[in-house]
């Protein structure tokens, strides 16, 4: 029997539209040693048919459907514990893997470290290229961190640019499936989070992680497909401020280094022009009743000490309806008039 080296693992519910490419793409990169294991969560659309019709000509495909939704931190941990690779590779089902990406990530896990952490092409809904994007600010070549070492992290974390440095965006990191069961003692708090597998990633880091940082990016990311979106921007938001800052608070502490270069990398992902867009969403709609929590959310947002942050709060607070109206026609005007997006069709 063929030693599993790496395992592929795609949790997905009713995303029959999108999962065929996304196998598609795995599918040309399938070599020795690899598994592609799909968790359906209970999908009503035709997700089983389309992983069946692949699964006749590769039965490296093993696929798992259960008849309830049991929620994205769930899921996730189910379909890990159903994989038997030595490392595990979480997949969006419906992103696109880059030609070549399973031939890199064998090569690499040879060197047995914890985590190694890719990066991802941003695309449009049709899966048009948009832009690259990094991971961190100023290391711009493959790196490896030893996180057990307090000034590694301290750069690791103080270098980060988005969220992804800490493991939000699920197929960015591969990882040992060793390490990924010494942190099943997390609170039970984090699986309403969204970001459970960031918390038992993250939760691994006081007693010593190796990260290898690829510095390459082996995935095209669908955007305008937010399954987080479901119940609302203000949800949506709500997920990330509050969800994300319990697991940094609970693994860190609140007044820890690491917490604040977690809340710094989400403020600049969730800036103050993206806040004022939802409160214009919400001033607009017929859920105007959900202002007060988004308010509560954007207070949250901009907690840390510092001026420029309540400054930014205030202004969030008191900007009128009425400006934002005007902004968003003006920005409207000007975007058709000038601006020419260059998009490159994969």
């Amino acid at each position: 029997m063929t030693k599993l080296h790496l395992s592929i693992c795609i949790p997905t519910y009713n995303f029959g539209k999108f999962i065929g490419q996304t196998l598609d793409s795995i599918l040309r990169n399938l070599t020795e040693g690899v598994e592609v294991v799909v968790l359906d969560g209970g999908s009503t659309d035709d997700t089983g048919h389309v992983v069946a019709q692949r699964q006749h000509d590769f039965p490296q495909i093993k696929y798992h459907r259960q008849e309830f939704r049991g929620g994205i931190d769930r899921d996730i941990a189910k379909v890990i514990s159903l994989s038997h690779g030595d490392y595990c590779w979480l997949f969006s089902a419906d992103d696109i893997m880059k030609t070549g990406a399973v031939d890199k990530v064998l090569n690499h896990i040879q060197s047995h470290c914890d985590i190694y952490l890719c990066e991802q092409t941003i695309c449009d809904y049709e899966m048009h290229a948009i832009k690259e994007h990094p991971i961190f600010n100023h290391i711009t070549a493959p790196e490896i961190f030893h996180l057990g070492d307090a000034l590694q992290r301290q750069r690791y974390f103080s270098e980060a640019k988005t969220s992804e440095a800490f493991f939000s965006f699920l197929s960015g990191p591969i990882f040992r499936r060793d390490i990924w069961d010494r942190s099943k003692g997390i609170p039970e708090s984090f699986h309403e989070t969204c970001w459970a597998l960031a918390g038992r990633l993250l939760s691994l880091i006081p007693d010593g992680l190796i990260i290898h940082y690829l510095r390459e990016s082996l995935i095209y990311k669908r955007s305008g497909n937010d399954s987080f979106l479901e119940d609302g921007v203000v949800n949506r938001l709500r997920i990330t401020v509050e969800g994300f800052t319990h697991i940094s608070e609970t693994i860190f502490g609140k007044d820890s280094f690491e917490n604040y270069h977690i809340r710094r990398v989400l403020r600049n992902e969730r800036t103050l022009p993206h806040l004022l867009g939802i409160k214009l969403i919400v001033a607009t709609s017929t859920q105007k009743e959900k202002m007060a929590a988004l308010n509560e959310i954007v207070c949250k947002h901009y907690s840390n000490v510092g001026i420029v942050n309540r400054y930014k709060y205030e202004i969030f607070k008191l900007m009128p309806i009425t400006f934002l109206r005007l902004g968003l026609l003006l920005k409207t005007i000007f975007t058709r008039k000038y601006v020419v997006p260059k998009i490159v069709k994969i």
